[in-house]
């Protein structure tokens, strides 16, 4: 009888051994796949990903005035809408990668022009400093991207070109809403304050 009793704990203590390392290997299993390897820059993926994604949404629907008069655009056919629908899923997509933790707003050497023809920019270091001093507000200002992405790609599913114009103004506000606070922020300021401004 204790033998048989000995045996029965024995045969749990395995058990639960066995258990025990399936868990834990099934955990680790799951903290490998979350290791994701950064490859790209913030300026890579906007310059990869967002804006040629974004462009293909914005250029989908449009008036154009010619000689000839005016020409309407619209996505007609199933692979015009397709594209149009993959666009708003990379730019949904896209958010997810400018959240990750310890990316690099460029690479070194990389430079923005800080006077010119166009709004002052920040330098990418500028930038980065930013972001770091406020995580929370670069998450922010990211998950305003998808916000958007998302109804343009179900006003894709569905083929609503009216929807496309105005979900392509929501997208420009959510991008140039982030320009603001982090490439040019100096726009943001009345024209006495910026930067080089002249009275």
């Amino acid at each position: 009888m204790r033998t048989g009793y000995w045996l029965l704990i024995v045969v749990l203590a395995v058990a639960v051994s066995g258990l025990l390392a399936t868990w834990r290997g099934t955990r680790q299993a799951a903290a490998n796949a979350a290791i994701m390897n950064r490859v790209g820059t913030v300026k890579d993926i906007m310059e990869g990903i967002v804006d040629p994604s974004a462009d293909v949404v914005w250029e989908s629907v449009a008036t154009n005035i010619t000689a000839a008069g005016v020409e309407e655009k619209a996505p007609k056919t199933d692979d015009e809408w397709a594209a149009v629908q993959h666009s708003a899923l990379m730019l949904a997509e896209a958010a997810n990668l400018l959240k990750m933790s310890g990316r690099e707003i460029a690479r070194p050497g990389d430079a923005n022009t800080k006077s010119g023809p166009d709004a002052p920019e920040l330098t990418p270091h500028e930038i980065q400093e930013k972001v770091n001093r406020d995580w929370t507000l670069w998450i922010t200002h990211a998950d305003r991207l998808p916000e958007t992405a998302i109804k343009a790609w179900r006003i894709a599913n569905a083929r609503d070109v009216s929807g496309i114009v105005e979900v392509g103004d929501a997208i420009d506000k959510a991008c140039e809403t982030c320009h603001l606070e982090y490439w040019y922020p100096d726009l943001k300021k009345p024209r006495s304050e910026r930067s080089g401004s002249r009275r």
